[in-house]
């Protein structure tokens, strides 16, 4: 399982996906590493792709971040 970090590229700012707003068309934030949704490694491609149709990699980078379950 992994988990997606972000930084904004112009304030630094950092935080983890807490889930996808499909309607909104963006990621809902949270800032607690313990409240970020875990994704599997094979949705990880799909999720970046929706992210960037989001117009989200415009603003921010993303990592990928392994977790221990």
């Amino acid at each position: 399982m992994v988990i997606i970090k972000w930084t904004n590229k112009f304030s630094n700012e950092t935080g983890y996906i807490e889930s996808l707003s499909t309607k909104n068309k963006c990621f809902i934030n949270t800032f607690e590493e313990s409240e970020a949704k875990r994704y599997s490694e094979k949705s990880v491609a799909s999720l970046m792709t929706k992210l960037a149709s989001y117009n989200e990699t415009e603003n921010n980078d993303f990592e990928v971040i392994p977790v221990q379950e």
